[in-house]
């Protein structure tokens, strides 16, 4: 299936509303990748492909869409119905029955959690790196020796000794380690207009959906399934709930199927996590050494405190209940 978009910018060389609020639409529901081919139409341009095209279709609105089957092309004018008609597809056949899904991966250990994501999606598979719950899974994956990715997100805002673990994660298990960084036409307007610390007074989140969340779509673009290295007693409030295989809503594979999204570690403990890593010889950011418990960016991060939670110590200005970065929506 080839789907065309055909935008219209207007005789006065402003571009259509309403393209740019489908877009962001296709965008946020992660389909944007399901969009193959972008064409214009130019008002002030008879000849322009895409006034060719609203010509041939019978079209005057903008924007409308092409779908091309290899046997018959069907054509909206509706991002919704294109979206209900064309791009939404059943979830995995596997996770077809969730519960019994969950059931079952929560009687595994986690590098048999890994080991069976690894074989069921191989590069399909992407590990989702920054703390050391994270380098845990890339070493039990490695150990399983069979495919998957890594990708970090460097926000622009990470201490040195976060920047010298990257390197060394690289260079210990021998991996492509994929590195993706904020969008500079996201994040230099956002700067021009509020400055570099905005976020202690006007909150994390806009900066957060920035340096991080925006990343993260491109990230796992082309991906099947990710893992990430979460831990339910790191916020109960926020990650209680959460379940050893999901379904991952937010994001969503080529094929318009939301990627399946493991947490192998959601029942260990700080102490297992640590264990392990003094066990397997595992690298770990320096940091840690310091009094630091959980990591994220320099300036919105500083060493526990005595009997602290380790969340406490991640955007501490804030009330506890709104420390996420938006990366592991519920």
């Amino acid at each position: 299936m080839h789907i065309t978009m055909v935008k219209k910018i207007f005789a006065d060389g402003h571009p259509c509303g309403k393209c740019a609020q489908a877009e962001d639409l296709l965008k946020k529901r992660s389909l944007w990748n399901r969009i193959n081919r972008i064409v214009t139409a130019a008002e002030a341009n008879p000849d322009s492909e895409g006034m060719k095209l609203a010509a041939e279709y019978g079209v005057e609105l903008a924007p409308f869409f092409i779908v091309d089957t290899g046997t018959e092309k069907r054509l909206y004018t509706r991002v919704l119905e294109l979206i209900n008609k064309e791009l939404k597809t059943p979830p995995l056949s596997f996770l077809s029955d969730l519960a019994a899904a969950v059931q079952r991966y929560a009687s595994l250990e986690p590098q048999e959690i890994l080991a069976e994501a690894q074989k069921k999606f191989a590069e399909g598979l992407a590990i989702s790196f920054s703390g050391a719950e994270d380098v845990v899974l890339i070493d039990m994956a490695a150990k399983n020796k069979a495919p998957f990715r890594v990708f970090c997100l460097d926000t622009g805002r990470l201490h040195e000794e976060t920047y010298t673990l990257i390197d060394q994660v690289r260079e210990h298990y021998g991996i492509a380690l994929e590195v993706y960084t904020p969008n500079p036409q996201l994040l230099e307007p956002f700067i021009h207009k509020k400055g570099l610390n905005s976020f202690y007074r006007n909150g994390h989140k806009e900066c957060c959906s920035i340096r991080k969340v925006e990343p993260l779509q491109r990230a796992l673009a082309g991906c099947k399934a990710w893992a990430a290295g979460l831990r339910r007693d790191q916020n109960p409030a926020t990650r209680g709930t959460l379940a050893a295989v999901e379904l991952d809503e937010n994001h969503h594979s080529p094929d318009g199927q939301p990627l399946v999204k493991f947490s192998p570690l959601l029942e260990w403990s700080s102490r297992q996590v640590w264990n392990y890593i003094r066990e397997n010889n595992v690298p770990y950011n320096k940091l840690h050494d310091m009094g630091f418990i959980s990591i994220g960016c320099a300036p919105c991060t500083r060493p526990a405190r005595p009997g602290e939670h380790e969340r406490m110590s991640r955007w501490w200005w804030e009330e506890a209940a709104q420390r996420e970065c938006g990366l592991h929506k519920p």
